[in-house]
């Protein structure tokens, strides 16, 4: 079965030092775009800028092994990060147990 895996990273950054996090997920990105088994690489900001998160990256890969594969390049990218602008970042990895999609597909709806 071919199993979709989403790593998903919440991230503190410090006030005032948005556009140097931002510059330097888009490095991390980039890097990503062109790894083997990576399908969308995606940076969300909360609409809330009290929320502890304020940004949090979803990526998504092809399978739990592409995942693996890829580990150590995504965590030295994230060093690199992290010495250019310290900041906590809390990654975890999924996969979807329940799928939802609204109308007019509701009947496509499905669980596990």
């Amino acid at each position: 079965m071919h199993t979709i895996i989403k790593e998903i990273t919440s991230f503190e950054v410090p006030e005032g030092k948005d556009e140097d996090f931002l510059k330097g997920w888009n490095v991390i990105a980039e890097q990503m775009r062109r790894t083997w088994g990576a399908r969308t690489i995606q940076l969300h900001e909360s609409l809330d800028p009290q929320t502890k998160f304020r940004f949090v990256a979803v990526t998504e890969w092809e399978s739990l092994l592409h995942y693996q594969a890829a580990r150590n390049q995504i965590n030295k990218a994230f060093e690199d990060l992290r010495r250019a602008m310290p900041f906590a970042a809390y990654p975890a990895t999924y996969r979807v147990v329940v799928s939802a999609v609204s109308t007019p597909h509701a009947q496509e709806m499905f669980s596990r």
